[in-house]
């Protein structure tokens, strides 16, 4: 930690304008959030597909065994 805020004093005394810091800070915010709901959404169409091939193979057991009996 204190070498983050030895960094942070550096780039503040180079002239480093703290309000682009901040834009820059909210925009790595945005960016992360953005990846987590892309991996959340990719997870969700992941178990629905899944799920609809359950229930296709059960169907085709069933069609299956009822041809076979």
């Amino acid at each position: 930690m204190a070498s983050f805020a030895f960094l942070l004093n550096v780039a503040l005394q180079a002239g480093v304008d703290p309000n682009n810091f901040n834009n820059y800070l909210m925009l790595g915010y945005f960016v992360m959030a953005a990846i987590g709901l892309v991996y959340i959404v990719s997870l969700l169409l992941r178990q629905r597909n899944l799920q609809q091939d359950l229930q296709l193979m059960e169907r085709l057991l069933q069609d299956d065994e009822e041809s076979a009996g």
